[in-house]
């Protein structure tokens, strides 16, 4: 090999080496462009968390037939109950570790497939680990269209009485508006 070319096959390495690097520093900075654009793009449109409405109307009272209603378990985390007496919302979120109990008919019980908590129709704890009484949500009738308007975040919580057959509270206090609707 005779020194030009050996000259000519440096020039070729170092214009490579060369191009190499310029190569390097574009992608870099159409890389860091790119970021920037997508950054922009990103803060123009904000995340947003959409949660249903805490104040809704579920229905008239005469659309819900006696015992439990679980139509609106899913959608608004609400279980109806209609008695002879009235009608009253409970929450279904389960007062020790917040899971969605499941009603059983056959029982007349609520129960709680995580750890066990057993609530009845009236939302006493009758068995497991609950600490308290499930929530009632504030009720009343639109006078308009004579629908039950139901307010999520209005909850009833009294203090149960520890008993042999576990926490429970009279029923007759709960029986008051807005946590209940009386029959007519």
């Amino acid at each position: 090999m005779s020194t030009e070319d050996k000259k000519k096959g440096k020039n070729s390495e170092e214009m490579s080496r060369r191009r190499f690097f310029n190569l390097i520093g574009w992608g870099g900075l159409l890389a860091s462009m790119g970021g920037s654009a997508v950054g922009t793009y990103k803060f123009m449109f904000p995340t947003v968390l959409y949660e249903p409405p805490t104040v809704f109307k579920i229905g008239k009272v005469t659309d819900f037939g006696m015992g439990v209603d679980e139509r609106l378990k899913k959608e608004r985390q609400i279980w109806v109950v209609r008695n002879e007496r009235g009608l009253y919302v409970l929450v279904s979120i389960c007062r020790h570790l917040g899971c969605t109990p499941n009603w059983f008919p056959d029982q007349q019980r609520f129960r709680c497939p995580c750890h066990g908590s057993i609530y009845d129709i009236y939302g006493n704890v009758r068995g497991g680990p609950a600490p308290r009484t499930l929530w009632r949500a504030s009720v009343s009738t639109d006078p308009v269209d004579n629908q039950v308007i139901v307010n999520f975040l209005s909850r009833q919580d009294p203090d149960p009485e520890s008993t042999a057959n576990g926490l429970i509270v009279e029923e007759a206090p709960r029986e008051v508006a807005p946590y209940f609707i009386k029959s007519a």
